[in-house]
């Protein structure tokens, strides 16, 4: 569609990005549109096509819950046909895990879509706000970027590799385990990234009843706990293991847990709890007893990358098994495939 200016749509769910001061702290504005194109040059102003999402009003991000993901994806695919790119304005607390979740619900959109957010407020000096904004909507307007990107600082990550691990004003996300993308700037400076597969994933549909849970393993850690998740509901559950994906493969009870969630259709799967990790069933002896049980690899995806792939797996119409072989596959760049002779 790029002839002449590109066409970003531009969505803003809420965040520190869009706050103002008030008496109860800060607050979401209801006029950022005119405050972002005041404060944008001409150029990157006449890119800017604000789209109503659907999701509700401005919200902190805390209180994103998977509905919203469902809905910023179904407002998104719905004007793929009339935009170059998008650009969600998002808190920071959970933008990882909505970027992870876009990067699934909207895999062959053919369109870029970046997520940003902020440390500061716009109107608050010597904010982040914008130059992390033009970022985005730079990355958005270009043809390189063919997965669901997060700008934050002077990075462009996959937002699906993506974490908030730090307390940093200027640099809080971490790509642990893949590179970022691009450098951020004027022009943006592109790296030699893996491309994202590219091929068609299954459609998953909004569903109240889908329930995704996440437990670290710790010391004494007790399989009743894993089934009371599945009799809160839990389809799926993912445990935070030790390096390798160790866990108390010695404790009967603890393996009998993860057989029965795994008999009665509960997908039960282990990402690592250490930053630059990766779950390797079986190299240890202690992991074996629990991969024997029925648990899965989730490889070196992050927490927000698991959680939010295995939400949109069971959102499918897949069956167990195919969930399964889905998660521990790479679907959109969000895990490094193992190499055969690595141990």
């Amino acid at each position: 569609m790029q002839q002449g200016q590109p066409r970003i749509g531009i969505l803003y769910t809420g965040g520190t990005f869009g706050m103002v001061p008030s008496e109860r702290g800060y607050v979401p504005s209801d006029d950022l549109p005119d405050r972002v194109e005041r404060a944008l040059s001409g150029e990157l102003r006449s890119w800017l096509h604000w789209i109503e999402h659907g999701a509700g009003p401005p919200v902190n991000s805390a209180d994103v819950s998977p509905r919203y993901w469902y809905r910023l994806a179904e407002a998104i695919r719905s004007r793929a046909d009339a935009y170059d790119g998008f650009v969600v304005i998002h808190g920071t607390d959970t933008l990882s895990y909505t970027g992870s979740a876009l990067s699934f619900l909207l895999a062959g959109l053919g369109h870029p879509v970046v997520v940003t957010g902020s440390s500061l407020p716009l109107v608050e000096e010597g904010s982040d706000a914008l130059p992390n904004f033009e970022g985005a909507l730079r990355a958005a307007a270009s043809p390189r970027l063919t997965d669901v990107g997060l700008a934050f600082g002077d990075s462009l990550f996959r937002a699906n590799r993506s974490s908030k691990r730090f307390g940093t004003f200027d640099n809080p996300f971490a790509s642990p385990n893949a590179a970022p993308l691009a450098h951020l700037g004027n022009p943006l400076r592109w790296r030699n990234a893996t491309p994202c597969p590219s091929d068609v994933l299954p459609t998953a549909r909004w569903q109240p009843e889908i329930k995704v849970t996440l437990l670290p393993v710790f010391p004494g850690i007790e399989g009743s706990l894993l089934r009371s998740a599945a009799e809160n509901g839990a389809r799926g559950l993912l445990l935070e293991c030790y390096p390798s994906g160790i866990g108390p493969g010695g404790d009967p009870d603890f393996v009998a847990a993860i057989s029965e969630l795994t008999a009665a259709g509960v997908t039960v799967a282990a990402i690592p709890q250490n930053q630059h990790g990766r779950v390797r069933l079986g190299q240890y002896a202690s992991s074996s007893p629990l991969r024997d049980a029925g648990l899965i690899s989730g490889a070196d995806m992050t927490r927000e990358a698991a959680l939010t792939k295995l939400h949109y797996l069971l959102s499918t119409d897949l069956e167990p098994d195919s969930v399964a072989r889905y998660f521990c596959s790479n679907l959109r760049g969000e895990l490094t495939e193992q190499d055969p002779n690595a141990t």
